[in-house]
């Protein structure tokens, strides 16, 4: 034990403390040891081991005796030095870190930690130091700020980075943010490689830096940038002007290529607290610029807003809906007209909302497709109808059930590969169930949808086209096509008598219909006119309001038991 450490040691015990450590111990730890002496002058140390020596390039003898404060150089202002002081004069624990100098000068990062040693009556005699150096730990955490701050590739700010700095924006005038988004990025990075899409980026980023008024740019990721303007006197003319400029073609090693720019962009009287919303409404204007066609710009519409919000809002309430089994299925009777008989039962989707009652498609389908959760409504759509009319054929009831699959379920899943599961699972056969597709499925011929519509076939599921005549499909369809029925859409229903054009057309389907050996069925039928002129006309089978509304379950058990044959003419 070295005479200066026996000495402390020997004053400690005189006051009354009690310490258990030894100069073996201490040298033992990895951190920087020091004791220093508050009843000397100016507090110095009178012990330091092996690791502090070390830390800070000092030897032993040129530490002992000084107060540690020459550690700190002349960078005397730092918050921990008067914070250590406060606490050495309150006699309590501090933990800080502070700039230290090695004995060559260089700096270093001290994660110190002070400690009071009291005698036997409480008062506070030493000081305890335990010194770490935390450089590579303070370095590292500087890159990953400067990495969270600013994009590697353009050197703009990240989105992070850009809504701490307008954080701290101060004016009197309005901002107007922007969104822009190359859209052939990716190509560009598969045709010339990655790093000619950083020229890229780093000319689109030099580009809108140069933006009049620009407070702040930033490179949001991928080709997507945002940057914040003072408000210019005709924002559409300045933004028309840089939308111009960010359109120029670029030059990269061995090509020049041009590349469409999206811009959507909000404005507003500025306070701190704006930036992200304004960051988000202008996200919002892009999506709608992206909407209306690439390479447009649009200004923010409060409405698209709350469209989006009302959207988001309502997935949230779908997938609820789904998880509580609110959905149910309604059924319409198809009819034939000469006899009576039904025929067939249309299965309708409806949303039984706990707050707004039962909700028709139109009220939540277009949600439903957006979001992709129409993929599991209507594999629940198919599997109710599949048990429901497995339960009619046990009532006795021979009656095929259609189910609408909307053409992004019929795109994203296996229809048959999903049906044959749910066969197996409900006992129902493949006869007893149809599926209607509307003529938007056809606007995609593609060799699986083709293949598709071959595979319900061959495990003899019916295939109907809903809504004929008002989208993409042609006689010709039905005849190459393996349709099994075809539904005339109420449009052509209506004003059979008063226009001969649309009864010339109802005609004439029903003819190719009746050619190809395919049951054709007219909807919405409304009145006991239009019924009498679609017999008139050789339509075999209909459906409407005229015969039923669409029924529950339990309504349409009652309805077949009692009334297997609707009366069809007019008594």
């Amino acid at each position: 034990m070295n005479r200066i450490f026996e000495r402390a040691i020997r004053r400690a015990e005189a006051t009354g403390i009690e310490l258990t450590l030894n100069e073996q111990t201490l040298e033992g730890f990895s951190d920087g040891i020091a004791i220093a002496d508050l009843a000397l002058h100016d507090h110095p140390l009178i012990y330091v081991n092996s690791a502090f020596e070390r830390i800070t390039g000092y030897r032993r003898e040129d530490l002992l005796g000084r107060n540690c404060r020459f550690l700190q150089g002349t960078d005397r202002t730092q918050p921990a030095i008067h914070e250590m002081a406060q606490a050495i004069a309150e006699g309590r624990d501090i933990g800080v870190v502070l700039r230290n100098f090695h004995r060559d000068g260089t700096p270093f990062w001290n994660e110190l930690r002070l400690r009071p040693l009291r005698d036997a009556e409480g008062r506070v005699t030493h000081y305890l130091a335990i010194m770490r150096d935390v450089t590579a730990l303070r370095d590292l955490n500087d890159q990953l700020v400067r990495t969270a701050t600013f994009d590697e590739v353009t050197g703009l700010l990240t989105g992070r980075g850009l809504l701490d700095r307008l954080a701290m924006l101060e004016t009197a005038e309005p901002v107007l943010m922007l969104c822009c988004d190359v859209d052939q990025l990716r190509d560009v990075n598969a045709t010339y490689g990655r790093s000619a899409g950083d020229i890229l980026l780093r000319e689109l980023g030099r580009r809108l830096g140069a933006a009049p008024g620009l407070v702040a740019a930033s490179r949001l990721g991928a080709g997507q940038f945002a940057a914040a303007l003072h408000r210019p006197a005709e924002p559409e003319a300045a933004i028309a002007t840089l939308h111009a400029a960010l359109r120029q073609p670029f030059t990269l090693p061995g090509a020049t290529v041009s590349l469409t720019v999206t811009i959507g962009w909000a404005e507003a009287a500025w306070a701190p607290h704006q930036a992200e919303p304004l960051l988000i409404e202008a996200e919002a204007a892009l999506y709608a610029a992206k909407a209306a066609g690439h390479g447009e710009r649009r200004a923010f519409d409060p409405a698209v807003e709350r469209d989006a919000r009302r959207r988001l809002r309502m997935t949230a309430d779908l997938r609820h809906a789904l998880a509580n089994r609110e959905f149910v299925l309604h059924y319409q009777p198809k009819v034939e007209l000469a006899t009576g008989r039904i025929t067939g039962l249309e299965a309708l989707l409806r949303w039984h909302n706990p707050v707004f009652g039962l909700q028709s498609p139109d009220r939540f389908l277009p949600v439903a497709e957006q979001s992709g959760l129409i993929v599991e409504i209507g594999a629940w759509a198919l599997a109710e109808a599949a048990r429901t009319a497995a339960e009619l054929h046990r009532r006795g009831h021979a009656i095929q059930v259609a189910v609408n699959v909307s053409p992004v379920q019929f795109h994203r899943d296996d229809v048959p590969a999903l049906l044959r599961r749910i066969l197996a699972e409900t006992g129902a056969e493949p006869g007893w169930i149809s599926v209607e597709l509307t003529e938007t499925v056809l606007a995609d011929r593609t060799a699986r949808t083709l293949a598709c519509f071959r595979a319900l076939r061959e495990m003899g599921i019916g295939l109907a086209m809903d809504d004929f005549g008002t989208g993409f499909a042609s006689l010709d369809q039905l005849r190459s096509l393996p349709f099994t029925e075809v539904k005339l859409d109420r449009s052509f229903v209506r004003n059979l008598d008063a226009d001969p054009v649309q009864a010339a057309i109802v005609t004439g389907t029903l003819g190719v219909a009746h050619a190809l050996g395919i049951t054709a069925t007219c909807e919405g039928v409304e009145t006991e006119a239009e019924r009498e002129r679609l017999v008139a006309l050789g339509c075999p089978v209909a459906q409407g309001y005229l015969f039923s509304l669409p029924l529950a379950k339990e309504d349409l058990f009652w309805l077949l038991e009692k009334h297997a044959v609707l009366p069809v003419a007019a008594e």
